[in-house]
C-alpha cells in the first residue's frame, strides 16, 4: 500500500501545566519568595509571571495566612516565584519532619491559551481557554 508524503502531519507538541507543584519555603517580605521543588525543564518553565497561583497550605507549615491564597506571579528565577503577596506579618514558614501532605500551588482562574511573539511562550491555560 502507498501512502502519499503528508499522510502523517507533524503535530507540535503542547506544554502540559502542572497541577500542582510543591513548596518547600515562602519568605516574610513584599513581594514574597515562593521556593518549590520542581523538574527545571517540565513543570517550572510552565508557569509565567502574570500567572495566578492558589496556596495549599497544611496546617504543621505554619504561615497559615497564606493558605487558600490566590497570587500573582511577578516574576519566575529558575525555582523561585515572586508573588504579588506581603508575608511579612505572617508566621514563619517551615516544612515539617513528616507526616504532613506536602504545601503546594496550582494555577488557579484561566487566562487565553496564546503563543507570544514577544517571548517565545505559550501561556497557561483554561479549562475552556477563555479569559479571565
Amino acid at each position: 500500500m502507498s501512502y502519499p508524503n503528508n499522510a502523517n502531519t507533524y503535530l507540535p507538541g503542547t506544554i502540559q501545566i502542572s497541577s500542582a507543584l510543591e513548596i518547600t519555603a515562602i519568605t516574610k517580605a513584599y513581594p514574597a519568595v515562593i521556593t518549590i521543588s520542581a523538574d527545571p525543564v517540565t513543570q517550572v518553565n510552565t508557569y509565567i509571571a502574570g500567572q495566578l497561583v492558589r496556596l495549599n497550605i497544611p496546617f504543621g507549615y505554619g504561615m497559615q495566612q497564606a493558605n487558600g491564597q490566590t497570587v500573582k506571579i511577578l516574576g519566575v528565577s529558575g525555582s523561585d516565584f515572586s508573588v504579588d503577596m506581603d508575608s511579612r506579618n505572617f508566621d514563619s514558614f517551615s516544612v515539617p519532619v513528616s507526616g504532613t501532605k506536602p504545601a503546594s500551588l496550582g494555577p488557579a482562574g484561566s487566562n487565553n491559551l496564546s503563543y507570544s511573539n514577544l517571548t517565545n511562550r505559550i501561556a497557561f491555560q483554561s479549562l475552556n481557554n477563555e479569559g479571565n
